[in-house]
């Protein structure tokens, strides 16, 4: 773990990346189950279910659905080096079912977890932005080339440039980074502007990459507060 950059064990990724693959093999073998689980308009007229369903399903095929994977244990294993288990967890769910929502106004058919990884890209950039110690020395390309695959989910036409992008400045972001250069803040800087560039579009990505970085924010300012408020605390004598 020391060799890839990773302080601790990176468990709920793990485990959370098993369930989701679960049920991307699931649905290849089970006639009607991405229907029936996939974020739909009935999911808000009785078919609650669907909001929670749709982070564990895929409508990408299994190109799609490895991305997503690959992703997730990416981003995820990154985000766990910096952030608790618990604000982990409120990152991946908390953005996905508030995302999934966004989704019903703006793309009411869809599946798949790539919401709930975008949660997780945003806490990753509010880390970067405050100077994270633990973040992996990869984090920064990851991100990166995880802006590159989001751009490419807005048309065909965009899909091939933006991937492109997204490796060039994965890698030049990596060679920076070697060089000792401080690449931290304007990576974190990218993911903004990727999610207001999308959210602009009407694409879902978009509304999850912002939900993710005020989450983010939000748990940075509350730790703060914590901490104030623990050094004005009178110490026994």
């Amino acid at each position: 773990m020391r060799q890839a950059g990773l302080w601790r064990f990176p468990l709920v990724t793990v485990v959370v990346g098993g369930v989701t693959a679960l049920g991307a093999v699931a649905q290849a073998f089970v006639p009607g189950m991405l229907a029936a689980l996939e974020r739909a308009p009935a999911g808000l007229y009785g078919e609650w279910w669907r909001t929670v369903t749709a982070l564990v399903v895929q409508d990408g095929g299994v190109v799609g659905a490895l991305s997503n994977l690959f992703f997730l244990v990416l981003v995820g294993a990154a985000a766990e080096q910096v952030l608790s288990r618990g604000a982990w967890l409120v990152q991946y769910l908390g953005t996905g079912l508030a995302s999934e929502l966004a989704g019903y106004a703006w793309q009411p058919v869809g599946a798949g977890n790539s919401v709930a990884v975008c949660g997780l890209a945003g806490g990753l950039a509010v880390a970067l932005w405050r100077g994270a110690e633990r973040a992996p020395e990869w984090t920064a390309p990851v991100l990166l080339l995880w802006c590159g695959a989001l751009v490419a989910t807005l048309s065909a036409a965009a899909t091939l440039p933006a991937l492109v992008a997204g490796a060039v400045a994965a890698g030049l972001a990596g060679a920076a980074r070697r060089r000792g250069a401080a690449v931290a803040r304007p990576v974190a800087a990218v993911v903004l502007v990727t999610g207001i560039g999308l959210a602009a579009a009407r694409n879902i990505h978009g509304a999850a990459l912002l939900i993710g970085l005020a989450i983010g924010l939000g748990g940075w300012a509350v730790s703060r507060a914590g901490a104030a408020r623990s050094a004005r605390r009178p110490r026994p004598s």
